[in-house]
């Protein structure tokens, strides 16, 4: 039988960090060896009950039960549109600058087939979420690797930027507060992105997944800054915000003619979100906003107890502005891939650093996504 070959695009892609680390987990659970997971995002936190109690009530109204519109319920974008207002006093249109998404991973990764051509380039940070290079890929485009270091805050340095790139470019995706650094971006870098990505042409995708969860300064949207709506798209998620990881439910919003191309691809690829999960999404912007401070309170407390005990083991460059990560500068020439599987040896899984790129090795990420009892087990193995 003749074998068939992936495409050469798909060859492109190396191993993906997240579906690696997982067949690690699912090797251990078959030795029957327990684990402390402190590798992947998602909180061991429920949503908010009464969101549970709106999805199985809604669930069974019967439009929910048919084809959803394509450009999302109507009250569903009325309460992002509220949520915006109230969180980052920015008037949005809910008929032109708002998008449903099925979390906001599918939006990033479909965005570039709106506007991109093979012959143009994606900036991508380094480290960063690995999903905008697939992005990147999947478009036919060519990559260009912006390093993230600390002495810079974490943030890109975009007079670095080759002209030969800039001049080629067509979206720059940042992240912010940011996987895996937990950086955040302060106004006056904003200002100078969105100034650079008008004088270049370039389009702003700013993925805000982590916007609500922060430790002292409470972090900004790009559509903040005036400007931004002529050059840049946001991206929003419900599942760091309200714990809704498993709903897939996010947004797009910003500028119209980016959302209009978001929407013609997805018309293409999906047929929206069911009606209940968006019903239950729209409950939790409009009444769940002490669930979120109560969130935050938790995490934090975590972070406090993760980053003392991390102190007294010798660990000096530490991270954690904001997330519920911590990502951590490993002693000089060690590998991060090693580091981890030291760790696995005494049944904690983190994250390396290299997963996230080049300029992520060194580090290691860990999240805190497990309560202080095994937060606390974790640490006396580290």
């Amino acid at each position: 039988m003749k074998q068939f070959e992936f495409s050469k695009r798909l060859k492109q892609f190396p191993p993906y960090l997240f579906a690696e680390i997982d067949k690690e987990k699912v090797k251990l659970r078959k030795k029957g060896i327990d684990f402390i997971d402190l590798s992947v995002g998602d909180p061991d936190i429920l949503c908010p009950k009464s969101v549970v109690e709106i999805l199985w009530r809604s669930a069974k109204v019967k439009v929910n039960q048919k084809y959803a519109l394509d450009q999302g319920k109507l009250p569903f974008k009325l309460a992002i549109k509220k949520w915006f207002k109230k969180r980052f006093t920015v008037t949005l249109d809910e008929h032109k600058e708002i998008l449903p998404l099925i979390g906001s991973k599918e939006g990033l990764v479909h965005f570039p087939l709106a506007f991109l051509n093979p012959d143009e380039y994606v900036l991508i940070p380094s480290p960063g979420y690995p999903g905008y290079r697939g992005a990147a890929f999947f478009a036919g485009g060519k990559v260009h690797y912006m390093p993230l270091f600390s002495e810079n805050g974490f943030l890109p340095d975009l007079n670095k930027i080759p002209h030969s790139v800039r001049n080629k470019a067509k979206i720059i995706y940042l992240n912010y507060p940011n996987n895996p650094t937990t950086a955040l971006a302060h106004r006056e870098f904003l200002h100078t992105l969105v100034r650079f990505s008008s004088r270049y042409g370039i389009i702003i995708a700013y993925d805000n997944a982590y916007s609500e969860l922060y430790d002292k300064e409470k972090p900004l949207s790009i559509l903040q800054i005036p400007g931004a709506k002529e050059t840049a798209i946001e991206f929003h998620s419900l599942s760091k915000t309200f714990c809704m990881t498993g709903f897939r439910v996010g947004w797009a919003c910003g500028n119209e003619k980016m959302i209009s191309g978001l929407f013609k691809v997805k018309t293409n690829v999906d047929s929206g979100i069911f009606g209940a999960i968006q019903d239950a999404a729209s409950y939790a912007l409009e009444k769940e906003n002490a669930y979120v401070h109560n969130l935050r309170r938790t995490i934090n407390a975590r972070r406090g107890i993760f980053i003392d005990s991390l102190k007294k083991k010798g660990f000096t460059d530490i991270f954690s502005e904001s997330t519920f990560y911590v990502w951590v500068k490993l002693a000089k020439g060690t590998s991060s891939i090693e580091f981890a599987k030291r760790l696995l040896v005494h049944q904690v899984v983190a994250t390396p650093g290299v997963g996230f790129g080049t300029y992520g090795e060194g580090y290691i990420r860990f999240a805190l996504t497990v309560d202080e009892k095994k937060l606390k087990e974790a640490l006396r193995k580290i």
